[in-house]
């Protein structure tokens, strides 16, 4: 398995490769959102983590938007005043024509549009769409590679402007902790540039395109430092994971998010 180690002055190279530092202190009401799908998971909104739904994209070609099916998925929202999030990965905006790229967008907008209509009372974001996901390009310091991934995020401006909050997503996909670092700073910068409430996916496993570490849990370490990084660049994070599993209340990395969410002072 490839890995990527940065130390040192490298480091602080890259992470400033990626514009000025944020502002020290923490966002004063850093939100935490339930996007978990574990089975008899408790209730979490007393500890401080309201419920985010979760939308998915409709199943059919990826050169289509079938707006009754788009509908469909959302028409028990009409009701919703809290945050969704629209999960449509199928429509792509790195790397391909431009003709491609114009009409996925143009799907994106005529989504969101769709999402206000059947949710006008919901606050609404894409997760990982906007802006463009990205882990190489950063760590690896290439500006060939960065300059490509920015021009993708540009891409998705006129849909950034339409949603409410935008959802990088972050998950871990090495045991690497300085490079997840770099990754996760230049990504939430890149989210910074559309002025919404940026709040990040983080996921307490590490990604399963990595075959050696797929379906088990980071750290608890790692996973609190992954809190208290995201606590002091973004404006929030969204919980997810945990499809098809048990839940487990003496979990290490649940242990970790009770300890942090404690921090908040929102119980």
């Amino acid at each position: 398995m490839l890995r990527i180690v940065i130390h040192g002055a490298v480091l602080s190279l890259l992470l400033g490769v990626f514009g000025a530092a944020l502002a020290a202190e923490p966002a004063a009401n850093f939100v935490v959102l339930d996007g978990l799908l574990y089975k008899n998971k408790p209730d979490l909104a007393p500890l401080g983590m309201p419920r985010i739904l979760q939308i998915n994209q409709p199943s059919g070609p990826s050169d289509k938007l079938d707006e009754a099916s788009v509908r469909d998925r959302m028409k028990t929202l009409k009701d919703w005043s809290g945050p969704i999030f629209l999960d449509y990965e199928n429509w792509p905006t790195n790397g391909v024509a431009p003709d491609v790229l114009a009409r996925n967008l143009g799907f994106y907008s005529r989504v969101t549009q769709i999402a206000r209509e059947m949710a006008p009372k919901a606050t609404i974001g894409y997760y990982a769409d906007i802006p463009c996901r990205n882990y190489w390009a950063p760590v690896s310091g290439d500006s060939k590679k960065i300059a490509d991934w920015k021009q993708c995020s540009r891409y998705t401006e006129p849909v950034a402007s339409q949603v409410d909050v935008v959802y990088p997503s972050l998950y871990t996909f090495y045991n690497d902790q300085k490079g997840w670092d770099v990754y996760a700073k230049a990504n939430i910068l890149e989210a910074r540039r559309y002025h919404k409430p940026v709040y990040v996916f983080l996921w307490p496993e590490y990604h399963p395109s990595n075959a050696l570490l797929r379906n088990t849990n980071i750290s608890a370490q790692f996973w609190r430092h992954q809190l208290d990084f995201c606590r002091g660049l973004a404006d929030g994070v969204v919980i997810w994971g945990g499809f098809g599993e048990e839940w487990k209340e003496d979990a290490p990395w649940w242990v970790e998010t009770k300890a942090f969410l404690a921090t908040l002072n929102r119980h």
